[in-house]
Order: C-alpha cells, then sequence, then structure tokens
C-alpha cells in the first residue's frame, strides 16, 4: 500500500503558472520538503521516469517532494524560446516561498545535470538557507555543457549536407552577440546561455547549506570521475559527500531507462 498521495498543480509566479508535481506522504504531517531542478531540455523529458522514481521513494521515507517544470518548459506558461536563466532562478525563489507557505521549516535543492548549476547560482545570488544540496550528474562548468550542446546542431549539419557547414565557435559568437539560435528544436536565448556560461561555481559560498550529497554515474573506473567535480568537493570541504555508481546516463539514453542503484544511494543519504 502507497504511503504518499501525488498532486498534480500549478503554482502562481510574476511570469504565469508553473507546473508541478507534489509527493507527500499520508500518515505524516512532513516538516521537510525536497525541491527538484530539472535537467536542459530533451535532457529533463529524458529523466521524468528516474525523477519520479526518487520523489515516490523519497515521499515514502517521509519527505515531500516538489517536482517542478521551469517556465518555459514542461507544462509550465511560456514558451521555451523567451526563458532567461534570471526567470529561471526566481521560478526557484517562488517554489520555495510557496513550501514555506505550506509550513515547510527544511527545504533541500535537488538538481539533475544543468539543474544542479542552476541550484548553486540560486544559492549563490539569494545567500539561500538550504538543508540539502543534492546533485545528480551535476553540470558544473555551463560553458562546456552548452558547448557540447551547440555541437548537436553542428551534427546534424553534417548529415545534411543541404545545411550550412558551422562550428560551434560560431554559434557562441552569435549567442554572445545577442542573436537566437536553434539546436535540436530548441531555440536558445541568448539570455538564458549567456548567464550559464558565466557561472563561476569557485566564487559560490555554500556556508548557509548543511550537506551537499553528489551522485555520479559511470560506466568506467572510479577514476573516470570528471576533475570538475573532484575540484569542486576540494573546494566545499568537508559537509560533501561523494557516491561513484555504475551505471548508464539514463538522461541521454536512445531508450528510456534507470538506475537502482542510484535510487538505493540517493535513498539511503537522504534519511
Amino acid at each position: 500500500m502507497l504511503k504518499h498521495k501525488i498532486t498534480p498543480l500549478f503554482i502562481s509566479s510574476d511570469f504565469g503558472a508553473l507546473f508541478a508535481m507534489y509527493y507527500a506522504p499520508i500518515a505524516s504531517n512532513a516538516s521537510q520538503c525536497i525541491l527538484h531542478i530539472p535537467a536542459f531540455a530533451e535532457e529533463m523529458n529524458k529523466s521524468r521516469h528516474m525523477v519520479a522514481i526518487q520523489a515516490q521513494a523519497w515521499a515514502e521515507q517521509g519527505y515531500s517532494v516538489l517536482v517542478l517544470d521551469l517556465w518555459g518548459t514542461g507544462d509550465s506558461h511560456g514558451d521555451f524560446s523567451a526563458a532567461t536563466w534570471d526567470i529561471w532562478l526566481k521560478n526557484i525563489d517562488t517554489a520555495i516561498t510557496w513550501l514555506q507557505d505550506k509550513g515547510y521549516q527544511s527545504i533541500s535543492l535537488w538538481g539533475l545535470r544543468s539543474g544542479v548549476l542552476l541550484a548553486i547560482e540560486y544559492i549563490g545570488k539569494y545567500n539561500a538557507h538550504i538543508d540539502r544540496l543534492i546533485c545528480w550528474q551535476p553540470v558544473l562548468n555551463g560553458e562546456q555543457f552548452i558547448m557540447q550542446f551547440l555541437r548537436l546542431r553542428i551534427a546534424t549539419a553534417i548529415i545534411d549536407k543541404k545545411k550550412p557547414q558551422e562550428q560551434t565557435s560560431d554559434l557562441k559568437k552569435q549567442l554572445i552577440d545577442g542573436q537566437s539560435v536553434e539546436v535540436a528544436g530548441y531555440c536558445l536565448n541568448p539570455e538564458l546561455v549567456v548567464p550559464m556560461v558565466s557561472v563561476e561555481i569557485e566564487e559560490i559560498n555554500f556556508d548557509n547549506v548543511k550537506q551537499i550529497h553528489i551522485f555520479e554515474l559511470t560506466l568506467g573506473s572510479e577514476e573516470q570521475v570528471r576533475y570538475t567535480t573532484t575540484q569542486w568537493i576540494k573546494q566545499i570541504g568537508t559537509n560533501a559527500s561523494l557516491d561513484i555508481i555504475n551505471g548508464c546516463s539514463f538522461w541521454a539514453t536512445q531508450e528510456i531507462s534507470e538506475s537502482v542503484e542510484l535510487i538505493a544511494l540517493s535513498s539511503k543519504r537522504v534519511t
């Protein structure tokens, strides 16, 4: 028998309604809530299955979980082409205010991929007091992430000889110059991309975050965990934990996939 209930809802914001899935324990009056900040573009869609499984697992443990669609994504108001980094930061603040109004005394941020970068930027800009920062396969270098995303357009042009041959540096320059760029059906707004590539995680103060849990998936050895992650852990200090899990990149696989071990370890760390 399920010990939680799932409620789809809309949260009012200055930019229009934000859609969210709200997972709440039935038997207890939970005082702790985890806010999920999703991955970017198609990675978000590929990850919904895993996010739902983890949200239910935490709800079974007595936590409430709010899975948010950022403005211009999913079922939230707005068009992706008009989404900006600042709007998404304000979306997080709106969701946190909504949770505080519901009486939650402890709020954690759970980011996936670029959602971690957005959470980090929020913590820095809003001087937010967060119980836990939960990081699933964190993107810690916005420029590197965007350049990889732009390569999708380059790859398409190579296959389709009718399209102009471009370089990622050219596309990046267009964005910096204030021009939108379409990649894989997503129209990238310069006001979304330029601030993303400018995030400096080394300058973020994490003193207001009690615990940071980082989870990395790899199909190789532990030594293959990214250099940026290990360097970030050194910067954070003793309040950070790292779990390395053997598994595939569920946010990027052709078919919907899952990692049972990631769910189990995430549930174990957040108790």
